[in-house]
């Protein structure tokens, strides 16, 4: 087992290499591209206080979903982050932001944990995530977690994953289908900030936890 990005495949159409790949893409007839990056730009421009003119003029990318077969037009990271998370502004002040934003968050059992590790997504409050279940979506599933019939016999952590690049493709998510056992308790602490633990298994728990402790890691739970 590896610990493996589960990310969309974000290009820029200035570098050689992702604008061939952007080619190639447009030469599909089944790869569907959305463009709204001049109301997402409009929105940057509109922002207050007002961004600089770097941060205007930053470079837009394109990303690419592959379990969509789309292909959607995102500013550069900067005025991403900037626009998506400007709401936020009434909430946390910008520095609170800007550290939070840098907490490296593992989320352990994706049933419970599926809504807790999109919130902290959305709400820009991690720079990376980590996502551990060995398990798969299945309909009983359905009644708390916000899948969908077509994620049906996936990983839970992918699906998450996959909702998570569909809301940001910059943020850094890694998946380990495998989940936490014995083996792959240290792959999935370490370098960890805080942990959220929602597995069922109370050996597991136990292990998280005492595991934790030793690094000095918090650990929360709903």
């Amino acid at each position: 087992m590896t610990i493996s990005p589960l990310v969309a495949r974000v290009l820029d159409a200035a570098d050689p290499a992702d604008n061939a790949v952007l080619k190639q893409l447009r030469a599909d007839p089944l790869i569907e591209f959305v463009d709204h990056s001049d109301e997402q730009r409009e929105e940057l421009r509109r922002l207050q206080p007002p961004p600089d003119a770097a941060l205007v003029a930053e470079a837009g990318r394109w990303a690419y979903y592959p379990w969509r077969r789309t292909v959607a037009a995102v500013l550069g990271p900067g005025g991403f982050r900037a626009v998506r998370l400007d709401r936020n502004r009434n909430l946390i002040t910008a520095e609170e932001q800007t550290r939070l934003g840098a907490l490296r968050v593992g989320v352990a059992g994706l049933s419970v944990g599926h809504v807790i590790a999109h919130t902290l997504a959305a709400q820009g409050i991690c720079g990376e995530l980590r996502l551990a279940d060995f398990d798969h979506i299945e309909l009983s599933n359905l009644n708390r977690v916000p899948a969908t019939v077509l994620d049906l016999g996936l990983n839970k952590a992918e699906v998450v994953a996959r909702r998570i690049a569909e809301l940001d493709p910059y943020l850094h998510v890694r998946v380990l289908d495998a989940g936490v056992t014995p083996d792959t308790i240290d792959e999935f602490l370490d370098g960890l900030d805080v942990v959220v633990e929602e597995c069922d298994s109370l050996d597991i728990k136990a292990l998280v936890r005492e595991s934790a402790r030793a690094r000095r890691i918090p650990v929360l739970m709903a």
